[in-house]
């Protein structure tokens, strides 16, 4: 369902067999009509931040456990949803992307944000000395040392979560998250005692 302020005329996805609901965004009425009481997740992106916090206060009222998702200009104002809503989830409205993902995987974007963070989840690269498989990479990194190879770069292309039966040739760059960054005497030493 799309729910668009009154000046919106017409449908502006009509042909997609989307209903279309106008009115003030910020009114229980109109977001009932538009069945947000029923959404399971529910996206705004309004004209401007202050806008979208208006609706995100009828949205958590109307649609009490949806995943809201809110796009906004400002990731400053986050702070300012989280006071109507601890989990509400703001993502930079230039990144479509980015809300869809949000969307689909409720609290992805808090995991790229602690990925992304000085002092969160650490990500690091490793170089093979050895040819290997993802799959044994991925065991010696996880049993041993606590980590997750997210992607491998081998001379040809970047895989990112790749078949485990996957080869991976001398000089393949592991990119991984851990707790700390892991040598190659360690990998290969985790490697040889799975």
């Amino acid at each position: 369902m799309l729910a668009a302020w009154d000046e919106v005329g017409t449908h502006p996805m009509a042909d997609r067999g989307i209903g279309f609901v106008r009115g003030d965004l910020a009114e229980d009425d109109v977001l009932r009509r538009a069945c947000v009481h029923r959404a399971n997740s529910v996206l705004i992106d309004a004209r401007d931040d202050n806008e979208a916090l208006a609706v995100a206060v009828t949205v958590d009222h109307v649609a009490a456990g949806a995943h809201i998702v809110v796009a906004l200009r400002d990731l400053g104002k986050e702070a300012h949803f989280r006071y109507v809503n601890a989990g509400i989830r703001c993502v930079q409205w230039h990144s479509p992307h980015m809300v869809t993902e949000e969307i689909q995987a409720p609290g992805i974007t808090e995991v790229y944000a602690e990925l992304m963070t000085h002092g969160g989840g650490n990500t690091y690269t490793l170089r093979l000395t050895e040819p290997s498989t993802f799959g044994d990479c991925q065991a010696a990194f996880g049993w041993r040392h606590s980590a997750t190879v997210l992607a491998v770069r081998t001379a040809d292309q970047l895989l990112i979560s790749p078949l485990w039966k996957t080869a991976l040739p001398v000089g393949t760059v592991l990119y991984y998250v851990g707790h700390r960054p892991i040598t190659p005497g360690q990998l290969t030493a985790a490697m040889a005692a799975s």
